[in-house]
């Protein structure tokens, strides 16, 4: 039996002819899977841009609500007399801040001292960067300096970012911050507490 698989010739070997006519990835099969790859990673690249937008969206979110939250403890350490946090009602969305006394480097009356929150708050949303009153809060490191981000200057607070401040009869504090989001969507947080 030996002699018999010695004396074949190397066609007759099983698998020699499936070797012979194996000859790799057609054309089509290689430009196939160059399709599928890039329609993966066209994909992947969408989930990413998304993700980017909605934690953007999600770190306006929290700032907006930290300023909101910011605003109600100082109603709640300056109360004021009457009906608590009175004093502070009235703010209103296009309101221009007003120079207040600094607080920081004088003893302030009640009154005084609500201007001085009122103002401080006021810039520190955004829209007001470039008002004179913000300007000289900035330059008394009342509040942070806007800082340089790529060779020009990166203002604080959100952008177009605004607030007012309503208490109704029941002495409810309203507290509202607006700005603009992604695509020019306006975004609002409401943060309400009782005075």
């Amino acid at each position: 039996m030996l002699n018999f698989m010695q004396k074949q010739s190397p066609r007759h070997k099983p698998g020699a002819a499936r070797l012979r006519t194996q000859g790799g990835f057609s054309m089509v099969e290689l430009l196939v899977a160059v399709l599928v790859m890039g329609v993966g990673v066209l994909g992947v690249t969408g989930l990413q841009l998304v993700s980017l937008q909605n934690n953007r969206d999600a770190l306006l979110r929290s700032e907006a609500l930290q300023l909101g939250y910011n605003i109600l403890d100082n109603i709640r350490v300056n109360p004021g007399a009457g009906v608590a946090g009175a004093a502070y009602a009235g703010v209103d969305f296009t309101d221009d801040p007003v120079a207040p006394t600094d607080c920081f480097a004088n003893n302030c009356s009640a009154a005084q001292m609500t201007a001085f929150d009122i103002a401080v708050w006021q810039c520190s949303l955004g829209t007001f960067n470039e008002d004179v009153v913000c300007q000289n809060l900035r330059q008394n490191v009342i509040l942070p300096a806007a800082t340089a981000v790529g060779g020009a200057a990166a203002q604080p607070g959100l952008p177009d970012g605004e607030g007012s401040i309503a208490i109704d009869g029941a002495g409810v504090i309203t507290v509202t911050v607006r700005w603009t989001g992604f695509n020019g969507v306006q975004q609002t947080v409401t943060v309400e507490s009782q005075g």
